[in-house]
């Protein structure tokens, strides 16, 4: 059992955002983009949490009712920075609808067909699940989040060069894996922690949160018992974990440019609308970089 009595920071809410299921952020420049895991759009926000649009992902509508619309949301809960200011937002792949991708340019928008990778990343995991996504060190990084059958979580490492190529022709390949490293995370007062954002810092390091959820499923939500956030080295070793308080599910990272965090937590309840938060006293570990 994880034991960060030691190592707790507190975080800060700076803002109360238009969207609840907030489940990944990228800061560009002054820009905030926000997703929501159970919404068909990408919001833009002030570093600081006041919005300022809204663009369209995917077409339609979703039904109002929790329970019919779980099973129609294309859950993106990665969202990550492209070479040249492109967003890319990536469906979970816990389910066959939740294998779209989506690449922001501009004001254009591309659906991405992620099944031919994510069906190969199937064969390595009990339950597919990915929840986060950064480019570092000339690779894309994606979060494979532990929190169904075998918990098992795990950063895949992407070729970029293939990715980038690969989403010229709308979809990403198999041909871009280059490596899957499982990553063993502790548990927190009895429940395991699974991963839920990957970021990296202006110093280069790279960070990851999580979250102890008290299910089985990746398609189930379950109580939050907390919620730490993480730094790996260049191996993707654990370097360091730090307990946030107050308890809530953080789901999604990012780092200003002048190294502050942001972070975003999801309530898993469409009338609680999430909360923007940044962390004070934030210091990297030796070796993290």
């Amino acid at each position: 059992m994880l034991n960060l009595a030691d190592n707790v920071l507190a975080l800060r809410q700076l803002a109360t955002l238009r969207l609840s299921a907030a489940s990944a952020l990228v800061c560009q420049g002054q820009n905030l983009w926000l997703l929501a895991d159970d919404a068909l759009v990408l919001q833009r926000y002030s570093l600081s949490g006041d919005w300022q649009a809204e663009q369209i992902l995917l077409p339609g509508t979703l039904p109002v009712d929790a329970k019919q619309r779980k099973p129609l949301k294309p859950d993106f809960e990665a969202l990550l920075s492209l070479p040249g200011d492109r967003l890319l937002a990536l469906g979970s792949g816990s389910t066959e609808r939740r294998c779209r991708g989506c690449l922001v340019e501009a004001d254009s928008v591309r659906v991405i067909d992620l099944s031919p990778l994510y069906q190969a990343l199937a064969g390595h995991f009990q339950e597919l699940n990915i929840e986060g996504g950064v480019v570092c060190r000339g690779q894309l990084l994606l979060a494979q989040r532990g929190n169904g059958r075998g918990w098992e979580n795990a950063v895949v490492l992407l070729d970029l060069s293939r990715v980038l190529r690969d989403l010229e022709n709308g979809q990403l390949s198999a041909a871009a894996l280059l490596q899957i490293v499982p990553l063993q995370l502790p548990e927190l007062d009895g429940v395991p922690l699974s991963l839920t954002d990957l970021s990296v810092a202006p110093s280069g390091a790279l960070y990851f949160s999580a979250t102890a959820e008290a299910t089985e499923s990746s398609y189930l939500d379950g109580a939050c018992v907390g919620s730490v956030l993480g730094c790996l080295d260049e191996h993707l070793a654990i370097v360091e974990l730090t307990l946030l308080r107050p308890t809530v599910k953080i789901e999604g990272l990012a780092f200003q440019a002048d190294g502050r965090p942001l972070l975003v937590a999801d309530a898993d309840d469409a009338a609680i609308a999430s909360p923007l938060f940044t962390l004070d006293g934030l210091s990297e570990p030796a070796g993290s970089n």
